[in-house]
């Protein structure tokens, strides 16, 4: 027993000297005892703290009422022992953060506390400094744009930021112990449900897009980014999620996509979604062995719409072109605009051959209405060309060349119609390309020649001017029709530089022929609407008349009708400075374009020209008799003079002159002839003197 006493009375003290803890022992209000760590912690010495200061002089004041508490109900006997933590107060006046431990003993006979004083000042101000940083990162947070959630491992929200509770709609404390099936439709959440169940069996990061509905209840294209997170053991702790709005980039994306693959004007897929489609419908065909037909619509008669109404009548012509051609085919066909006035259509797995020309047929009907464009009224119509895959051929390229000669072909039989490809129409694709090679080189070779078609005066018979027409003598192909070639010419650009040539020509002739009769032989020279639209002709030709020293009556201008309804007032302006420069204007073909009466007012126009349909057939005809009729009253009201077209036999002449007509032109006179031979024409009046 007694040497159980002596090692008592070690171990005791060595608890008394105890470095990381303080003990105490207080009584009657004061300290009976502390040991060196205590005395250290506040400043003191021991002897100090022993020589009459309690423990109420170490509390701060806040705390003095609860220490004073717990120290009287101890020494009371009402708790044996019990625990608190208070702000001590160091000797410099610095306070401490402490926790102290006591209980009731009995010394010298007299109730007592003894106990031990832990510092806890380091782990307070470690506390301290968790907290702000937990207080620093929810900011942080919060701060985040994006939307942020944190998930346990069960999938309930357990927090988010404040973007997120706008983003759902709820705030952050009602989402706590919420799944995703509380906050979205079912079939979202089976979605996101799924995408965290594979997170969590496989713990690490996960990226995905998906679609969400948000509080005002659009529904947003966004990105997903979630990464899993541990507990302290290294359990599973959950998750956090971000989520990255891309909806405005979706819809660039989209925007610049359906910029670049589709047509602004009339909405249908431009060339290169064209093409992607037909190259993939030719795979496509190549695996299932079935067949394809490509259409190629070209619009007739767009170009002249275009030029005398205008490009913006124009395009609203192309746009209602573009719906009516796509309310003929299938959901499944996919109608196309390569450009300016040129559609194809791709029709894939057509069971029935006649299916594709009734298609054809429906197209060049429904494109044959008049189009109804603002206060004017159009017409137009379609030549369409047709080809097979894999018949014809099983590449885009082919297919497109195919389809285009047998478009060219629809037009070259009279527009309107439909063809399909026929392998003879690649010889007549190459001959049109080399007719387009033969005639850039035409002028310089000297192969074009200048015709002269007199003009009479039917009450006299005598000529009193001509119209000159161009002539193209091929060294291997002879004759080359104008019809073939003039529109050659106007899609090569080369017309103005022939009209121009021409225009020379007849200058250089009228002033011959007054050399050799002594007065004015008027030439008129066509003169194309693409002249009107680019350059400076009107000047150039002006400035060669006046150079030849000629006035304006040896030369007339015809143009055609549709001219007459352009609205750009550059075409007036030109207009009106060759009828200033003494220039006369007839009309060309008058009666089978537009023949709006009320343009001739705004034009200063000198002939007429009746068309040689209307002659043709007058002395049969009484309805036509009477449109030519018609015409002439109508042009001598208003100060115009006529011209007959195509006057072939004696009748029409005579009818002619009843009826009042001023001049006449046709081959009951002469053919178009070279200057020499209409020289020769001239002299047999006698004109020479």
């Amino acid at each position: 027993m007694e040497e159980m006493l002596r090692e008592a009375d070690t171990l005791l003290l060595g608890l008394l000297q105890n470095a990381l803890v303080g003990i105490y022992i207080v009584q009657d209000g004061r300290f009976r005892y502390v040991n060196p760590q205590l005395a250290d912690l506040f400043g003191y010495s021991q002897q100090e703290l022993c020589s009459g200061i309690g423990p109420l002089d170490l509390t701060a004041p806040e705390f003095r009422q609860q220490a004073a508490s717990e120290i009287r109900r101890r020494i009371n006997g009402e708790v044996q022992s019990s625990s608190y933590a208070f702000n001590g107060l160091h000797k410099d006046g610095s306070r401490i953060k402490v926790e102290l431990f006591g209980s009731r003993i009995e010394f010298d006979g007299r109730p007592a506390i003894i106990g031990i004083l832990i510092d806890n000042t380091q782990r307070a101000r470690a506390e301290l400094e968790v907290k702000e940083q937990l207080y620093f990162i929810a900011q942080l947070v919060d701060a985040i744009p994006n939307p942020v959630f944190y998930k346990d491992e069960q999938g309930r929200y357990i927090g988010c930021n404040r973007a997120f509770e706008e983003y759902i709609g709820k705030p952050c404390e009602d989402l706590a112990g919420m799944s995703v099936y509380d906050l979205s439709p079912r079939e979202l959440a089976e979605r996101y449900h799924a995408a965290d169940r594979a997170l969590f069996d496989n713990p690490g990061m996960q990226t995905y897009e998906a679609k969400v509905q948000s509080a005002d209840g659009e529904h947003r294209d966004v990105v997903f980014y979630k990464a899993t997170f541990n507990k302290s053991d290294g359990s599973l702790g959950g998750l956090v999620g971000v989520i990255l709005d891309i909806t405005e980039r979706k819809r660039g994306e989209e925007a610049i996509w359906r910029e670049a693959n589709y047509d602004s004007l009339t909405g249908l897929p431009n060339r290169r979604l064209f093409l992607d489609r037909l190259q993939q419908e030719i795979k496509k065909m190549q695996r299932t062995g079935k067949s394809l037909e490509l259409m190629f619509i070209d619009l007739d008669r767009f170009k002249e719409v275009n030029d005398t109404l205008g490009h913006e009548t124009g395009d609203q012509l192309l746009a209602e072109a573009a719906r009516r051609i796509v309310s003929c085919v299938r959901k499944s066909d996919t109608v196309a605009r390569l450009g300016g006035d040129e559609f194809t259509v791709i029709l894939p797995d057509i069971a029935e051959p006649e299916h594709i020309e009734h298609v054809a047929h429906s197209i060049i009907r429904v494109l044959k209405q008049p189009f109804r464009l603002g206060a004017e009224t159009a017409y137009v119509s379609a030549s369409v060309g047709i080809t097979f895959c894999p018949r014809d051929a099983q590449d885009v390229d082919m297919l497109l060349i195919n389809a285009d000669q047998a478009m060219y072909d629809a037009k070259a039989r009279g527009k309107n119609r439909f063809s399909h490809f026929m392998p003879a129409m690649q010889v007549a694709m190459m001959d049109r390309l080399q007719l387009g090679k033969d005639l850039r080189n035409a002028l310089e070779l000297q192969q074009l020649e200048v015709h002269y078609q007199p003009i009479l005066d039917l009450a006299s018979r005598r000529i009193i001017k001509a119209e000159a027409l161009l002539r193209w003598d091929h060294p291997q192909r002879g004759q080359v029709s104008p019809v073939q070639f003039i529109p050659v010419a106007e899609e090569l650009g080369l017309i103005s530089e022939i009209g121009d040539w021409v225009f020379r020509q007849a200058v250089d002739a009228s002033q011959h022929l007054q050399q050799l009769t002594g007065r004015v032989v008027q030439i008129s020279v066509n003169k194309s609407p693409r002249q009107f639209y680019t350059g400076n002709t009107h000047e150039t030709w002006v400035d060669y008349l006046r150079q030849a020293g000629l006035g304006g009556e040896h030369i007339g201008i015809e143009i055609t009708e549709g001219l007459l309804m352009d609205e750009r007032p550059e075409v007036l302006e030109k207009l009106l400075q060759f009828s200033d420069a003494g220039i006369q204007v007839a009309l060309d073909d008058f009666g089978t374009g537009y023949s709006a009466m009320g343009y001739l007012k705004r034009f200063d126009i000198d002939h007429l020209k009746i068309d040689r349909s209307f002659i043709h057939d007058m002395a049969s005809d009484p309805n036509d008799r009477a449109i030519v009729e018609a015409i002439i009253v109508m042009a001598h009201k208003l100060g115009l003079k006529l011209v007959a077209e195509g006057v072939e036999t004696e009748e029409q002449c005579a009818l002619l002159v009843e009826v009042g007509c001023d001049y006449g032109q046709g081959y009951l006179f002469s053919r178009p002839v070279p200057e020499r031979e209409f020289i020769a024409l001239l002299a047999q009046e006698g004109e020479f003197i």
